[in-house]
């Protein structure tokens, strides 16, 4: 098979005569408060940086300090997103807003601060307290005169109305993972592209509240939410060449075997860790727990963990990855083999391991990933007496409230770091197996939903304007 051509890729090209970008504003053909359908044109190549535009509102006019939960922002608006080719499901995403809070804790805060603020309405950057006491407090919004309470800024203030309100953004390279790695030729394609988005739902009541808004503390009124469907749209780039580029992958797809694409989608697996007994004083309880997460047949490059309450946090909504005060501890165990010849229970390797699975570090403080630094490690039970977070207030809400509430764990499978076919390790007949180690407390022991977001490989080959997906490996294709 031919390689992939140039101008599929989402890196940039080594030089260009002449390239048209045609940006078209694309409304939903189908649009409510629970999905949102597009379909694009059979035109150029789509670019990744295309993007969907989107508004949320409180269902109670008297909500004037609601917000997004801040480490997600509008990405929790989303439930699930499919790519489909005609009838094909080509890529999926599921559980969107919680599998985006753990990749958005790798971004600098440069981009945090400076586009996402603003694209998404997150707020997760920290700074020095106005106090001066060496701790530290959310960034990006606007105190009063103490200078220890907190709103938002008026830039990315919710409100009930959808003509005067703060519209976000999503990539269409964040919504699909298989985005970040390949464009879509859809001058070439016969069958209609579209992209549909589920949206989240949150109804009155405190079991969903953080599902899309959070409210102010105290607050008594309604707390439902609403999709702003005026501000549903789609901005579709369209990429054209004029240097033979475009009629050179044309003669590539229309040939006998046509060109075949190599793509990274996503795996979610969901499962409950039942609550125990609440241990009395400073006892613990320890607990064993295995998880099988199938994935038999698949080439599996990353595993992430995210593990929460089923109570909301005030400030990060249903969107947390509580830590154990007793630090839990994990080995995977794969085609029969354990990954680890002990268990992982070190915060600091468990940030190593997670660091691989993106080939950068998390960027968050320690008192936010985990309770290491802030427990007592002298009583059994470690509990917490050392706030390295402000107890200054974002709408009424204690900013400490976020410590320990980003404790993602990972797994890299990957062989090599490039999108190419056998990067992962392919499972056999036996299911994948989390092995865990838990400690329970008289401040850990609720029930927990643990999510499990396995990265797989995929692959569709483009024949003569039609696609046929390839789920599993070995199969031939071309090496990029």
């Amino acid at each position: 098979m031919s390689s992939l051509p140039d101008v599929l890729n989402v890196s940039p090209l080594n030089a260009v005569e002449t390239m048209n970008i045609e940006t078209n504003k694309l409304d939903p053909i189908v649009i409510n408060q629970s999905i949102a359908r597009f379909v694009l044109e059979r035109k150029g190549i789509l670019d990744v940086g295309s993007v969907i535009t989107m508004s949320v509102h409180p269902v109670d006019p008297t909500a004037l300090k609601c917000f997004l939960p801040i480490k997600t922002g509008c990405h929790a608006l989303v439930k699930k997103a499919l790519l489909k080719v005609g009838t094909k499901v080509l890529a999926t995403s599921d559980m969107y807003g919680t599998f985006q809070t753990i990749r958005r804790a790798f971004k600098t805060n440069e981009e945090k601060s400076q586009k996402d603020f603003v694209k998404n309405g997150t707020l997760d950057c920290l700074e020095p307290d106005n106090a001066g006491t060496g701790k530290y407090q959310l960034k990006d919004c606007i105190y009063d005169a103490t200078g220890a309470i907190a709103t938002a800024d008026p830039s990315v203030q919710i409100t009930h109305s959808q003509t005067a309100c703060p519209v976000f953004s999503i990539r269409l390279s964040e919504l699909f993972p298989m985005m970040r790695n390949v464009q879509l030729p859809l001058y070439l394609m016969n069958e209609p592209v579209s992209i549909e988005i589920t949206w989240n739902t949150q109804a009155d009541g405190v079991a969903n509240i953080g599902k899309m808004l959070c409210f102010e503390d105290a607050f008594a009124g309604t707390t439902g939410a609403v999709i702003g469907v005026n501000n549903v749209h789609f901005l579709a780039d369209y990429l054209t060449y004029e240097d033979g580029r475009m009629a050179a992958t044309a003669k590539i797809v229309n040939s006998d075997q046509g060109l075949a694409m190599p793509y990274e989608d996503i795996i979610v697996t969901n499962t409950n860790i039942p609550a125990v007994t609440a241990p009395v004083g400073t006892a613990t309880l320890r607990q064993e727990v295995s998880r099988d997460l199938g994935l038999s047949g698949r080439n599996v490059r990353q595993i992430l963990v995210h593990d929460r309450p089923s109570a909301s946090n005030a400030l990060l909504g249903q969107y947390n990855s509580l830590a154990y005060n007793v630090a839990d501890s994990y080995n995977w165990r794969i085609n029969d083999q354990t990954v680890y010849s002990r268990e992982v229970q070190l915060e600091a390797r468990k940030q190593n391991q997670l660091a691989q699975c993106f080939t950068a570090n998390i960027n968050c403080l320690n008192a936010e990933y985990s309770f290491d630094i802030i427990t007592n490690k002298q009583a059994a039970n470690h509990p917490q007496n050392n706030n390295v977070i402000s107890n200054s207030t974002f709408a009424g809400h204690a900013m400490n409230l976020i410590q320990g509430q980003m404790h993602f764990e990972g797994v890299d499978l990957s062989i090599s770091p490039l999108n190419i076919p056998g990067a992962g390790i392919k499972v056999g007949q036996k299911p994948i197996e989390h092995l865990r180690t838990i400690t329970h407390t008289a401040q850990n022991h609720v029930e927990r939903i643990c999510s499990y977001f396995s990265t797989v490989e995929r692959a569709f080959v483009l024949r003569n304007g039609l696609i046929s997906l390839i789920l599993s490996f070995p199969f031939f294709i071309f090496i990029i």
